[in-house]
């Protein structure tokens, strides 16, 4: 008949939490081996008696080996005294990883266009309440004698995508940052959410460790609207605010001579008006006025490359020379279809 008991656990991988030994029915003088890295925890009666850090020790129990059968068939086939051995894995684990589970929607305060942010990343995590873990989350969690890591991400998941949340639009909305820049407030968001996820792992005996965040990213379709609305805006700055609307005016001159219909459209739209207009006149109706025609911009050609250009523009925007309305000379006003200022003679474009 084996009279001592051997109690100790390996580990099968670094992702195990916690582990119940299977058996509860211990002679006394049986040597419990806690391996470095581990903490013992032994409940007896249903009790927490001892707490044991790496090394052996011996497990004094009212069980002795020539009573325990005549004390189960005393009690119903049942051990009357109870030893439980939970190994708890006190070593830090670092690649506990976190990610949104739906992008956040925000308005581009800059762009002033939604885009859909996403956040991902990973942070350390160790038990160092073994006591109050034990207390409190290992009758809720325990199956098949084991707890891992895996309870961190799935019981603490929606707690921390409300947190990521609400700190990544906050941030956004409330100090004026475009998506662009994001990645310059890393390390004010790491902070931020590292302190109120510390705050409720705490509450169950954890200790939080580099939390950090890896990427925060949106979908191709949501960064193509950004891309186009910022190349439009860099043409604006460099062409200037009217060289924008030439060149614009040409690509849509352009575009109808090559046949798509956007010609045909303004035509239609023009055709729809008037007849919208007949329409109400027969019918007895009031005809609201109708403006008067604009009066039609002076056009004349560049004295330097001849493109049609304005009579009141400043440059020319498909060469870019300056056009003059007064003599370099003697200050004279000239208009730019005149190459000799009529004052003093002066040849005004070279």
């Amino acid at each position: 008949m084996k009279l001592y008991d051997v109690v100790r656990f390996e580990g099968l991988n670094d992702d195990w939490l916690l582990y119940k030994y299977p058996k509860d029915e211990f002679f006394t003088k049986s040597k419990l081996i806690v391996s470095p890295g581990q903490v013992a925890i032994l409940v007896h009666n249903g009790q927490i008696e001892k707490i044991c850090t790496e090394g052996s020790f011996t497990l004094d129990t009212e069980l002795l080996p020539f009573i325990s059968r005549f004390s189960k068939h005393v009690h119903s086939g049942k051990n009357p005294y109870p030893l439980e051995v939970y190994f708890i894995n006190k070593r830090l684990k670092l690649d506990v990883l976190w990610g949104t589970a739906d992008p956040v929607d925000v308005i581009d305060p800059v762009y002033n266009i939604k885009i859909r942010i996403r956040a991902r990343g990973q942070f350390g995590v160790r038990l160092v309440n073994y006591q109050y873990f034990y207390q409190t989350l290992v009758g809720t969690l325990m199956k098949d004698h084991y707890i891992t890591f895996d309870v961190i991400r799935q019981y603490f998941r929606g707690f921390l995508n409300q947190k990521v949340r609400k700190a990544l639009a906050t941030e956004i909305v409330a100090n004026k940052i475009t998506y662009f820049e994001i990645s310059l407030h890393l390390d004010e968001l790491q902070d931020n959410i590292s302190k109120q996820l510390a705050g409720e792992l705490d509450r169950f005996g954890f200790e939080v460790i580099n939390f950090s965040i890896e990427t925060v990213d949106c979908p191709e379709e949501d960064l193509n609207k950004l891309n186009d609305i910022l190349h439009k805006k860099a043409e604006m700055d460099q062409l200037g605010d009217t060289g924008y609307r030439t060149v614009r005016g040409y690509d849509v001159l352009e575009a109808g001579a090559k046949g798509n219909g956007t010609a045909s459209t303004f035509m239609g739209v023009g055709m729809g008006m008037q007849m919208g207009s007949q329409m109400g006149a027969a019918a007895g109706g009031i005809i609201p006025p109708q403006n008067s025609a604009a009066p039609k911009e002076e056009s004349i050609a560049c004295p330097k490359c001849g493109a049609p250009i304005s009579a009141k523009a400043k440059f020319c925007p498909e060469c870019g020379a300056k056009i003059l309305h007064e003599c370099p000379k003697c200050g004279a006003k000239v208009t730019p279809k005149q190459k000799f200022c009529p004052e003093c003679g002066e040849k005004l474009y070279q």
